[in-house]
């Protein structure tokens, strides 16, 4: 069992988005002690590691929501469908995202590159 704070340290997430996670019905309901402290098992640290990516990767906590609850039933062809349509999308998005960011960098690398050149002159 982990708390919290472990779970949301391990995730590089806020404790209050873990509890949010969980009242947008994004986790299933938490164990608490009588204390009304959560506890996480490890099926539910696993359920925040998919949340997690999926929230990284860009899908909305709607589309979130709808992905864990596609994933929670049987899979007929329909919802196979439609799941890979979810996974194409946030693909696709973050090829985009991968191609923005490399053209950042390579903007960056041109302007070390200028800025070590013109270290490496001598004072005129």
């Amino acid at each position: 069992m982990y708390s919290i704070k472990e779970v949301a340290d391990r995730f590089g997430v806020s404790k209050n988005t873990l509890r949010y996670y969980e009242s947008e019905g994004l986790l299933p309901p938490i164990t608490r002690d009588q204390q009304g402290i959560r506890h996480y098992s490890d099926s539910d640290v696993e359920a925040v590691n998919k949340v997690v990516h999926f929230r990284r990767l860009g899908a909305t906590v709607k589309e979130t929501k709808n992905f864990v609850q596609l994933s929670e039933t049987d899979f007929t062809p329909a919802k196979v469908d439609e799941a890979l349509t979810f996974l194409t999308h946030l693909d696709v998005e973050l090829d985009k995202r991968i191609a923005d960011i490399e053209q950042q960098k390579q903007f960056l690398k041109q302007k070390l590159t200028h800025l070590k050149q013109l270290k490496q002159q001598p004072d005129a």
